[in-house]
C-alpha cells in the first residue's frame, strides 16, 4: 500500500512536469504570428496541442480522483469532503473551458487577427486557473497531512 502510494506520488509530479511543459508548447503555439496562407496548417497543428492538452489533463484528473491524493485526503481529513467535491468539479470546469477553445479553434477558417488574440486570452485565462487550482489541491494536501502526522492546520 505504501509503496503505491509512492508511485501514484511520483506520477503525479511527472505528470505536473508534463503538463506544464504542454502549457508552455502552448502559450508558445497560440503566439506565433502566422501568415494568413499558413493559416490552416497552424490551426491544425494547434488543434492537436490541444487535444493532446485535453487528453493529459483528462488522464491527471483521473489520476488524481481514482488513484491519487483525493481518496487519501479523504481518508485522512473527513471534513476536506466538501473541497474535494469543489475541486472535481473544477476538473469538469477547466475539460470544458478547453473543449470550448477546440470547438472554437476547429470553426476559424481563415485568419482573423481578432479571432486569434481572444483565443490567446482565452488560453491564458484557462492556463492561470489551472495553476490556482492545482495550488489548492498542493494546499488541500498538505492541510490533509499536517493534521495527521501533527503539524501545523
Amino acid at each position: 500500500m505504501k509503496e503505491r502510494k509512492k508511485q501514484v506520488a511520483m506520477q503525479l509530479t511527472e505528470d505536473h512536469e508534463n503538463i506544464n511543459k504542454n502549457m508552455g508548447r502552448l502559450k508558445t503555439a497560440v503566439r506565433k504570428k502566422v501568415a494568413p496562407e499558413e493559416f490552416l496548417a497552424w490551426r491544425l497543428a494547434f488543434l492537436w496541442e490541444l487535444r493532446d492538452f485535453n487528453n493529459r489533463l483528462l488522464k491527471h484528473f483521473d489520476l488524481e480522483e481514482e488513484g491519487g491524493f483525493m481518496n487519501d485526503v479523504l481518508a485522512i481529513s473527513p471534513q476536506s469532503e466538501r473541497k474535494v467535491a469543489e475541486l472535481k468539479k473544477e476538473h469538469e470546469a477547466i475539460i470544458e473551458d478547453l473543449s470550448g477553445l477546440i470547438a472554437r479553434l476547429k470553426k476559424m477558417t481563415e485568419h482573423d487577427r481578432g479571432n486569434i488574440e481572444q483565443l490567446r486570452s482565452d488560453l491564458d485565462d484557462l492556463i492561470c486557473n489551472l495553476h490556482r487550482h492545482e495550488n489548492e489541491e498542493h494546499i488541500l494536501m498538505q492541510r490533509a497531512y499536517y493534521r495527521e502526522y501533527g503539524g501545523p492546520a
